[in-house]
């Protein structure tokens, strides 16, 4: 009786993941790796896939798609900072950021004289810009931005053909 009742249980389990995975439906498929963290880049039919395992996390990363199918796993967020930084001028620009968090505004002191336009710009978390204002050449600035919500953002400042790029959080 137990032999049926176990060969039954691993049959249907057996059949629900073959439809799972071969139907065009949107289907839940998980599975579980090892808990360490690894990359390895994958090269298939002139295609580069990136496979990513964070530490103390058990699945893959990434997201996958093929013939209108999208598969995504993982808890490793996209490297949002890549986006926001310029490639095309360097990241010394010298400055500093209060309060940190804030209210309502947020003061930046240039610690190098500002000969050319400050270019502010803020980022919410997923990149997307939700603040940009070009200012006069000046070493204090302050920046209302009480209309912001609760959240944390990404603050890139460009000014003497350098950047600054600084983690924000407004309480």
């Amino acid at each position: 009786m137990k032999t049926r009742l176990l060969l039954t249980l691993f049959l249907s389990f057996f059949l629900a993941q073959m439809h799972a995975q071969k139907t065009s439906g949107k289907h839940l498929v998980r599975s579980n790796m090892g808990v360490s963290g690894s990359s390895e880049t994958i090269k298939i039919k002139n295609k580069t896939y990136l496979v990513q395992q964070s530490i103390g996390q058990s699945s893959a990363i990434g997201t996958f798609v093929s013939s209108g199918l999208v598969l995504r796993q993982g808890f490793i967020q996209p490297n949002v900072m890549a986006k926001i930084v310029s490639k095309s001028s360097p990241t010394n620009l010298e400055a500093i950021v209060y309060p940190n968090p804030f209210f309502e505004s947020i003061s930046l002191s240039f610690n190098e004289e500002i000969t050319s336009k400050i270019s502010v710009e803020v980022f919410d978390p997923t990149g997307r810009l939700v603040y940009a204002k070009d200012f006069n050449p000046i070493q204090k600035l302050d920046i209302g931005l009480g209309q912001f919500p609760v959240s944390n953002y990404i603050l890139r400042v460009q000014a003497n053909e350098k950047q600054f790029v600084k983690k924000i959080i407004k309480n």
